[in-house]
Order: structure tokens, then C-alpha cells, then sequence
């Protein structure tokens, strides 16, 4: 399956903002807007943005109508989410695929966003899993290089520096980059919106936040049974913030990784810091190749193509 790119973005160009999950802090979207600014973008916010309903931004209708306007705008060059939370999925059986494929643009956002992810991926659209504008953007906790690599193509694809990884099991392979928030893509294991791995080739990246070991497991054996692991040629876990054992247990998350994965022989490694992290959100491209290599002196994640046209 072939990936389109979104057109690269340029000093000047207009972002917009999205809701499509969890009502969020206006202040802190506030924030998050004026960071934007700073690397020279326009922004817009959308009228209703701030709407509750529940725990979501408003109802399922609000934020369907809401997407589908900037995706079809043609003066707006990317959408950066507001925050995840909950609430994509109530999106998921409305969204026209066919205009989704239409009006490919930058799309940003993690956590909860895995599930718009995971649609624009299994429409052979590039997207990015990065930080929100009331989330890591606000807060000033993403790595700039990163985002603008991504994002504009300038400075070449995001390669990890030395002891940025460690390995958990040795090997290199390369693959089309696919995944997100772990325990999302377990929830959309077994529907029309489930993880679909790249049979020529996946480099499979996931990450979480404050998952009990027990729940990782779950999550990974749900994936591995549903397919999702089908063609997988590395994974690449990320932070895994809140996921390790109580220090006095006998068993660490490697351990629970490792056992969950085996009989899969290929490389993994930890510590990619995308989505849920301790400090400076990378910005990384789903739908682009990328390359995992990992031995006795650490590992090594590379994306291989730009992501933007």
C-alpha cells in the first residue's frame, strides 16, 4: 500500500486547531497557540471549541462537524489537536473516509487521537503522532526539532541520538511506521478501525501512561492475537511513564514486554519518548518507513523518508 504525504508546511502557513476528544483547559490551549505562533505559523481556533459535553468537547455532532470543515479548508495546512483524553471513537462511525482521503494535511495529536491514527493510516494517509496544543505544546514539553522536521521536511527525518533507547532484544529491521497509544489500539483491536500492520513490513511504535504490568500484558496479547503483530519486523516501545512495577516487586517491565513478545524474533527497544513522556515530546511520522537496529552497544531508531511533500 502506498502512503500520500501532506504538503510540507512553511513560515506563515495557517494551523488550526481540533477537538475531537476530551474538553480541555482554555487556558492552556491558550498557551499552546501562542508556542505555534512562535515557530511563525497563523492559528485558528474554531468557534465552540470550548463546548463540554461529559467529558468530551462537546457532542459527537460538534466535533464531527468541526473536523470536517478543516479538513476540507483548503486554506488551513494542519490540524494540531487540543488534548486526547476520551472521545474519538464516538467519531470513528461518522466520518466520511472518502473526504478524509481527499484533503490530506498535517494532522497532530496522541493519546486518544490513535483512533483518528489509525483511520488516516488505513487510508494510506501519513499522519503524526506528536504533541497537543493544551497538552505538551502549552507546557513547552516537545522537542522543537523534531515537530519542525516533521512537519515542514527541513533538516532531514528524525534519528535518535545515542542512549536515547535502550534494547531489549537484539536485531534490526525496517518497516512502514504504524501505532500510538497502546492501550487505544488494543480497544480497536476486532472493529473496521483496527491497527492494520503493513504485511511488507511494520516498525511498530507503542507507548502508554500509568498501565498497570498486568494491563500491558493484556494489551499486548490482545494485539498479538488480533494480527496486529502480522509482518512486524521491530518494535519500539516509549517512555512508558507510570507503567513499572512497584520497585519491590521481582519482575521489571522489560520482563513483561519481553514475555508478551515472545517467540517474536525481532528487535525491541524502549524509550522512544513520543506521546505520554517524562520530558520533550518527539514528533514522529506514521505511514513513513523507518529503521530499528539494536545490539550489545544499545539502539538505534531512524526514520528513513520525509513525511511531507
Amino acid at each position: 500500500m502506498s502512503f500520500t504525504r501532506p504538503r510540507a508546511l512553511t513560515v506563515g502557513d495557517l494551523l488550526a486547531v481540533a477537538a475531537p476528544s476530551a474538553a480541555f483547559d482554555v487556558g492552556q490551549l491558550a498557551r499552546g497557540v501562542a508556542e505555534l505562533e512562535s515557530l511563525g505559523f497563523r492559528v485558528r481556533v474554531p468557534e465552540g471549541i470550548d463546548a463540554k459535553s461529559r467529558f468530551a468537547a462537546g457532542s459527537p455532532e460538534r466535533r464531527l462537524a468541526e473536523l470536517k470543515a478543516l479538513f476540507q479548508d483548503h486554506e488551513v495546512a494542519g490540524i494540531v489537536c487540543a488534548r486526547g483524553g476520551a472521545g474519538a471513537s464516538q467519531l470513528l462511525p461518522l466520518l466520511d473516509p472518502g473526504l478524509l482521503a481527499e484533503h490530506p494535511k498535517v494532522f497532530v495529536g496522541c493519546s486518544d487521537i490513535t483512533f483518528l491514527h489509525v483511520l488516516l493510516n488505513r487510508l494510506g494517509l501519513v499522519s503524526f503522532h506528536g504533541p497537543m496544543a493544551a497538552g505538551d505544546l502549552a507546557r513547552g514539553n516537545y522537542d522543537r526539532d523534531s515537530f519542525w522536521r516533521a512537519v515542514t521536511g527541513e533538516g532531514g527525518p528524525y534519528a535518535s541520538a545515542p542512549d536515547d533507547l535502550l534494547a531489549l532484544r537484539s536485531g534490526a529491521g525496517r518497516g512502514r511506521l504504524l501505532g500510538g497509544c497502546l492501550s487505544i489500539l488494543a480497544s480497536a483491536a476486532g472493529t473496521p478501525w483496527a491497527l492494520a500492520p503493513d504485511r511488507e513490513g511494520t516498525l511498530l511504535f507503542l507507548e502508554d501512561v500509568n498501565e498497570a504490568p498486568y494491563r500491558i500484558d493484556r494489551h499486548l496479547r490482545q494485539l498479538r492475537a488480533s494480527g496486529a503483530f502480522e509482518g512486524v519486523r521491530g518494535v519500539v516501545f516509549g517512555d512508558m511513564k507510570g507503567c513499572a512495577p512497584p520497585s519491590a516487586a521481582a519482575f521489571s517491565l522489560e520482563d513483561v514486554i519481553l514475555d508478551a513478545l515472545a517467540d517474536l524474533d525481532v528487535p525491541v527497544a524502549l524509550g522512544l519518548s513520543s506521546g505520554h513522556v517524562v520530558t520533550g515530546a518527539l514528533t514522529l511520522p506514521l505511514g513513513v518507513r523507518a529503521h530499528l537496529s539494536c545490539g550489545p552497544g544499545g539502539a538505534r531508531f531512524e526514520v528513513l523518508e520525509a513525511a511531507v511533500a
